[in-house]
């Protein structure tokens, strides 16, 4: 194909036919200047290409289902990084954050206060039910309902 015989049309097909195709791939492949796929983008308006490493998980959510499994007795355990000292942590974008955090902010829907610890006493259990903060260990030691 030479510049000339490629059309908008064929572009923009180029274009939605892979999901994050950069103009530079389609140029490529049409045989055309990646300024023109460029130009026929932005002109149909479909986001800007962004370069660089994409994250493998849509949400901080699937990124931690995708490093558990659970455990019989409704535990769960990480399949996923640890710190040197074996503490669970989750990467997710620029984020790193220890599992157990994660869990719990996913299961109270609030952010932890102090450390969180395992309330079910099995070592390494990152499931949203067996994590405690601060202010629901001191809540059930002094016989209040949790928060």
């Amino acid at each position: 194909m030479t510049r000339a015989s490629v059309s908008d049309k064929q572009i923009v097909r180029a274009l939605l036919a892979e999901d994050d195709i950069s103009d530079l791939a389609v140029a490529t492949q049409l045989g055309c200047g990646y300024k023109r796929v460029a130009t026929v983008r932005k002109r149909v308006g479909l986001p800007v290409y962004i370069r660089g490493r994409r994250p493998l998980h849509g949400s901080m959510q699937e990124a931690f289902a995708a490093q558990t499994e659970p455990v019989e007795g409704g535990h769960l355990r990480w399949t996923g990084t640890r710190e040197k000292c074996g503490t669970p942590v989750l990467r997710w974008r620029t984020l790193l954050q220890t599992a157990y955090r994660v869990a719990f902010r996913m299961q109270h829907g609030r952010e932890p206060v102090g450390k969180v610890s395992r309330s079910c006493g099995i070592p390494g259990c990152v499931a949203g039910p067996h994590q405690e903060d601060r202010r629901m260990r001191e809540a059930r030691k002094a016989g209040e309902p949790p928060c």
